[in-house]
């Protein structure tokens, strides 16, 4: 199964491919495409554009799954409507399952992950990658 990891910051969404080898193991599909960006969240237009970009990402990268790394919905570091935005964008593509990773359980992920982070990734899509590998290893658990 490929997973799209992603982590969404404001109006952008941070995106990482990923999938299981047969060893269990994770392998990250480098992509053309690296992030994605909503440009007026006021806009319907705008918005129609961006569910139009990542459907046509999904399709080209044969994402089976998105998995999303949570932010808070409110507090002193909430995030803002943009990103719920993004967020409620990736759900509505057809076809394609969306998860949640909670930050406390990928933080303990990545301290009990042994492969790391692959080379080659790019430091702001580390944690869209662990979002990804998170969601395989929870898939392949269950």
């Amino acid at each position: 199964m490929r997973i799209c990891g992603v982590q969404i910051l404001g109006s952008t969404a941070n995106l990482a491919v990923v999938s299981s080898d047969d060893a269990g193991g994770v392998i990250y599909h480098p992509c053309h495409t690296k992030k994605i960006t909503l440009d007026n969240d006021k806009s319907s237009d705008s918005l129609r554009v961006f569910l139009k970009s990542i459907t046509a990402f999904a399709h080209e990268n044969q994402v089976e799954g998105f998995c999303i790394k949570q932010r808070a919905s409110r507090g002193n570091l909430s995030a803002g409507g943009p990103s719920f935005k993004v967020e409620a964008m990736m759900q509505l593509v057809p076809d394609v399952l969306t998860y949640f990773a909670n930050p406390v359980a990928l933080s303990k992920f990545a301290k009990t992950n042994v492969a790391g982070l692959p080379n080659g990734l790019q430091g702001y899509l580390a944690e869209a990658y662990r979002s990804g590998a998170f969601q395989l290893k929870k898939l392949g658990a269950s």
